[in-house]
C-alpha cells in the first residue's frame, strides 16, 4: 500500500511538473502576429545607417531611445548598415554591437525587423548568417531567413492583419539588397537578384490569392535604393540647389517634392527588373532605402514612390538632416499613407544641452565648435538639472 501511494506521488508529482513546464514554454512562445490598433491605425519607424561598432555613440543611442519613445510604434525597420562590420571583427564583438541597440528595442517591447547593408558583414568572422542569429535571439524580433532557397540572408515578408483579425490588411517586404556587385563587370553596389524577384512574385500570388485575387498593399524595405530613381528624378540646370550631376545631365527632386538631395543617390549599375516586378504585381507602393545617409525625399515614378531615410548615426557621415522615418499606415487605405522625417532637431527641439550634443559629436562642426559645445552641453545638462 505504502508502495503504491509513492508511486502515486511520483506521478502526480511528474504530472504538475509537466504542467508547470508547458506553462512556461507556452509563456516564453513569441506571438509575431502584428496587427493594427483599435483606431485601424498601424506605425513604422524606420533607422537607416546606425553604422557603428560597439560601444554604440552616446548621441546615437541617446537618439533611438528618445525618438522610440516619442513615436511609440507598432515596429521598428531596421534597413541595414545596421553596424560598421569592418569595426566589429570578431562573433563576440559583432554581438556586443548589435545587442546595443536591440537591447533598446527588446527593452521597449517593440517588435522588430531588420535587413543588411553592405557594410553589416565586412567582418571575415561574423557574417550575415551569424548575424542573422543574433537578432533572432530577441524576443521582439519578427524577421527571419528563408533559408538557401533564396539569395543573400535576411529577405522575407512580414504580413499585418487588420484590426478585427479577419483579413491581411497589409505587408510588409524586406529583401536583402546585397553588399558589391560580383554579378557583371559593372562595379558598384549589388542589385537584387533575379532568384530574389521570382520569390517575390511566387510570395505576392500567395497573398494575393488569400486575398480574394486581389493584391495586398505593400511596402517594400531595403538597403540600397532601386536603380529607377534616376529616371524619377527631374532635369535641372547646372548649379540648381540641391542637384547631382549624371552624365551629361543634372538632376533634382521634382517640382512639389519635399526633402534633402545631399548626394548622389547610389543605386546598382545593373537592373535585374525588380522595380517593374513591383509594377507588374500592383502590391508595392513604396519602395524604402537608406544607404544615402544625407538624402531625404519621396519621390513618387510610375505609380510607386521611391523613398529615401536620412542616416540616424553619427559613427558615419551625415548632417543636419540626421534623423529617422516614420511611416503610417490605414488600414482601409494603406496607398494613401503619411510618412515623415523624425529629424534630431524634431526629437529634441529647443533643448539646449541636445544643440551642444548634436554640435559637440556632429563631423559637420569645425573643431572649435565642437571644443566649446562640449563645456556649454555640461553645463546646459546640471542647469536642466536644476
Amino acid at each position: 500500500m505504502n508502495r503504491t501511494k509513492k508511486i502515486l506521488a511520483v506521478i502526480l508529482s511528474a504530472l504538475m511538473l509537466f504542467g508547470v513546464m508547458s506553462l512556461v514554454v507556452s509563456a516564453q512562445e513569441k506571438d509575431n502576429t502584428l496587427r493594427f490598433g483599435d483606431d485601424g491605425k498601424f506605425t513604422i519607424l524606420q533607422f537607416a545607417d546606425i553604422q557603428d561598432g560597439y560601444p554604440l555613440m552616446t548621441i546615437t543611442k541617446k537618439l533611438l531611445q528618445d525618438t522610440l519613445a516619442k513615436v511609440q510604434p507598432d515596429l521598428v525597420v531596421l534597413t541595414g548598415d545596421n553596424i560598421s562590420g569592418g569595426s566589429t571583427n570578431t562573433k563576440v564583438i559583432t554581438r556586443a554591437a548589435i545587442n546595443e541597440f536591440m537591447s533598446i528595442f527588446e527593452k521597449a517591447g517593440v517588435p522588430t525587423a531588420a535587413v543588411f547593408g553592405n557594410h553589416d558583414d565586412e567582418s571575415e568572422f561574423a557574417d550575415k548568417d551569424f548575424q542573422m542569429s543574433v537578432y533572432e535571439s530577441y524576443d521582439c524580433f519578427v524577421g527571419y531567413n528563408e533559408g538557401d532557397s533564396i539569395p543573400g540572408v535576411g529577405t522575407y515578408n512580414i504580413p499585418v492583419v487588420s484590426s478585427d483579425g479577419t483579413r491581411i490588411a497589409f505587408n510588409i517586404w524586406m529583401t536583402d539588397s546585397g553588399t558589391y556587385n560580383t554579378e557583371n563587370d559593372l562595379g558598384g553596389y549589388a542589385c537584387t537578384t533575379k532568384e530574389q524577384i521570382a520569390w517575390y512574385v511566387e510570395k505576392s500570388n500567395e497573398l494575393k490569392a488569400l486575398n480574394g485575387g486581389n493584391p495586398v498593399p505593400s511596402i517594400n524595405f531595403q538597403h540600397i535604393i532601386v536603380p529607377e530613381i534616376f529616371d524619377a528624378l527631374a532635369e535641372c540646370e547646372a548649379g540648381t540647389p540641391e542637384s547631382i550631376s549624371r552624365g551629361d545631365k543634372y538632376l533634382t527632386l521634382p517640382e512639389g517634392v519635399e526633402g534633402h538631395l545631399h548626394e548622389s543617390p547610389c543605386p546598382p549599375n545593373y537592373n535585374n527588373g525588380q522595380f517593374a516586378a513591383f509594377k507588374q504585381q500592383g502590391d508595392v507602393f513604396a519602395t524604402v532605402s537608406g544607404h544615402d545617409h544625407v538624402n531625404n525625399f519621396v519621390v513618387p515614378y510610375e505609380g510607386i514612390d521611391i523613398v529615401n531615410t536620412p542616416g540616424v548615426g553619427f559613427s558615419s557621415y551625415n548632417d543636419e538632416t540626421v534623423g529617422s522615418r516614420v511611416f503610417v499606415i490605414d488600414e482601409n487605405d494603406p496607398e494613401n499613407y503619411e510618412t515623415y522625417v523624425e529629424g534630431y532637431f524634431d526629437v529634441y527641439g529647443d533643448d539646449e544641452a541636445a544643440l551642444y550634443r548634436y554640435q559637440a559629436y556632429s563631423r559637420t562642426t569645425d573643431d572649435l565648435t565642437k571644443f566649446v559645445a562640449w563645456f556649454k552641453m555640461i553645463f546646459a545638462t546640471i542647469k536642466a538639472m536644476f
